[in-house]
């Protein structure tokens, strides 16, 4: 009788422990407002940069809570205080972030300089990017011990980043669509200039280790910009369109369909995609696999391909963006996308094009039927 008693026992204790058990969520992304607290970020006539990065990021917050149930958001800060550049690093590797996305305002002594700018980490020579990764690591200086925890590199000397010319970014290609979504939908959404999508060293992505963007959401320093900074429809669209381009990037990388819900209605959530009508035939669709870009080009026979089949590449900038596979079938391209990953590409993911123009691949699905 006891020994029943204690079976019953562990078996409820079992029961609860799993109930109480954290749900599992299937995406994380960390949302990160820039600076904080006692680091106010770029002053303009009217605002602080600290405020309106953290009211743009509780806002994407919002949407992709939303909209998603499956994806967990992780913020580095969620109030007004101070977090060191590397600690927020290390809240997106401990939270195994599929996604990681720094949220800043711009700002120039100049006050002509207006316009949206996507970042990914690199080394570019461009004086113009270097100096606007220069200012935002500046907020290293106000952290304690910050020449060990950023490899001992002057934030303020220009010949001191060539310490980046060692890093390589692993999750380069992933980092690029997902800043290429958010420049299109900023273009879409925003409408403020486009400044384009670029390379330079933040102390904030260069030891994430997941595909990670750094936004600079207008010019603080311009009346205009600021004051669309400022205003409640101005963080609003900047946060649908980081939104929405979240949405648009978790559809590539993971063949799903899902559709963006409208501006404004964060109370919709939905995992379908309309059914809206187009000329579109289906036979013109196909679907590939994007696993690699390099600088260089090599032949399709090359044994860093082995196992993929009608490997090929398309030149984009100074890279060429490797591809394999060429299916009408969704499935079958899925599983082309196992087979590079198997193949050690764990970053590759699908791409879709129509008569030889790349599309999502949402909607390749919604035209094809699949």
């Amino acid at each position: 009788m006891k020994r029943i008693f204690f079976i019953i026992l562990v078996m409820l204790i079992s029961c609860a422990a799993f109930a109480q058990a954290p749900y599992q969520k299937s995406w994380v992304v960390v949302l990160d407002a820039g600076h904080g607290g006692k680091d106010p970020g770029a002053v303009g006539k009217r605002s602080h940069e600290k405020d309106i990065a953290l009211n743009i990021v509780l806002k994407t917050g919002e949407y992709i809570q939303k909209h998603f149930k499956d994806v967990e958001i992780v913020y580095t800060r969620s109030t007004d205080r101070f977090v060191e550049l590397y600690r927020r690093a290390e809240i997106a590797n401990q939270a195994n972030a599929d996604l990681f996305i720094s949220v800043h305002c711009n700002a120039n002594s100049r006050t002509s300089p207006n316009g949206t700018e996507v970042f990914v980490m690199g080394l570019n020579k461009t004086e113009a990017n270097l100096q606007v990764a220069i200012k935002e690591n500046n907020s290293v200086l106000l952290e304690d011990d910050h020449t060990e925890n950023y490899d001992g590199i002057d934030p303020n000397s220009s010949e001191a980043y060539i310490t980046f010319s060692l890093y390589t970014n692993m999750h380069l290609d992933l980092s690029l669509l997902m800043a290429q979504k958010t420049m299109e939908a900023f273009n879409t959404h925003v409408k403020r200039a486009d400044r384009g999508i670029k390379q330079a060293p933040f102390f904030v992505l260069y030891k994430t280790t997941m595909p990670s963007i750094l936004i600079e959401t207008a010019f603080i320093s311009n009346y205009e910009d600021e004051t669309y900074l400022m205003s409640a429809e101005g963080q609003n669209s900047m946060a649908y369109s980081i939104y929405k381009a979240f949405v648009e990037y978790r559809n590539s990388v993971d063949g799903s369909n899902y559709q963006p819900m409208q501006m404004g209605n964060a109370s919709q959530s939905t995992g379908s995609s309309s059914s809206s009508g187009t000329s579109a035939s289906a036979e013109d669709i196909v679907f590939k696999v994007q696993f690699a870009s390099f600088k260089e080009i090599f032949s399709a026979d090359d044994p860093r391909f082995s196992g993929m089949t009608d490997v090929h590449y398309v030149k984009d900038g100074s890279y060429f963006k490797y591809m394999c596979g060429t299916n009408a079938s969704y499935s079958k391209a899925k599983e082309e996308l196992t087979k590079a990953q198997s193949n050690g590409y764990k970053d590759a993911f699908l791409v879709a094009y129509q008569n030889g123009k790349r599309i999502s691949v949402s909607e390749a699905r919604r035209i094809s039927g699949q």
